[in-house]
């Protein structure tokens, strides 16, 4: 006759939760990656150990900004939740036109989406000739920057007696202006 222990096959019915000994399972062997860890407790997600075919990991914890969320499920972008130093941001879906894009990167002007409210336009480059600014703001007659084959000046400002007029266009004798 053997004294009864964790780890001997056979759980032990003569004891309820919470007494000393107590066995919510005994499967007799040492592999903690079953249903039945090695203290003979039951398996669970957040238990410290990976669950064949169950979990994708356990590390134990109560955080889900890490690389395993408390689901067991292993974090990845779109998840809902920021991991530190890899993700800028995570709203858990897959729009760009909001804060958040769906890779996971802070929306900014320049990322060649369009941030609703937030931008008049996007194209994702640094060129002030097009007609998208480089600030996200749609080109415009008087904005500084001559747009490539609409303008053929733009020099900001409303003032009709230099070489670029009000309108965009070059200033010449016959346009109605007097040049100072």
């Amino acid at each position: 006759c053997t004294s009864a222990r964790c780890g001997d096959g056979a759980p032990r019915t003569d004891l309820s939760e919470g007494d000393e000994g107590y066995e919510a399972c005994d499967d007799g062997n040492s592999d903690s990656d079953d249903a039945c860890l090695t203290d003979c407790s039951l398996a669970r997600c957040g238990d410290g150990h990976v669950r064949a075919g169950i979990e994708a990991c356990d590390d134990a914890n109560n955080s889900n900004s890490d690389a395993c969320l408390t689901t067991c499920a292993v974090a990845r972008c779109g998840d809902g939740f920021v991991r530190t130093g890899v993700e800028g941001c995570d709203d858990g879906n897959v729009s760009n036109t909001d804060a958040c894009l769906s890779n996971c990167r802070t929306a900014r002007c320049g990322d060649g989406f369009i941030q609703e409210g937030e931008e008049a336009c996007d194209d994702a480059n640094d060129s002030n000739s097009d007609a998208c600014l480089n600030t996200c703001v749609s080109a415009r007659c008087g904005d500084g920057f001559t747009q490539a084959g609409v303008e053929a000046c733009d020099d900001a400002n409303q003032d009709d007696t230099d070489a670029c007029l009000s309108n965009c266009a070059i200033a010449r004798c016959g346009d109605g202006h007097v040049r100072a």
